[in-house]
């Protein structure tokens, strides 16, 4: 299972890349995501593939 936070840059299953913006859910997890070009997706986090860019990691001082 793939955990997202807010801020991170996520590539979908389909190719596409966006920016989550929000996550929400217990037993399914949920993701809204802004993609590149502007529109908005609220998807499973089942349909994600890989994130790109973890926010969480900048903001504790850890490296990649």
């Amino acid at each position: 299972m793939l955990i997202c936070v807010k801020g991170d840059e996520v590539k979908m299953k389909s190719g596409e890349i966006g920016v989550v913006t929000d996550t929400w859910g217990i037993a399914r997890n949920w993701c809204k995501l802004k993609m590149s070009d502007g529109s908005i997706v609220i998807t499973m986090t089942e349909n994600i593939d890989s994130i790109i860019r973890c926010n969480h990691l900048k903001r504790t001082g850890r490296k990649q």
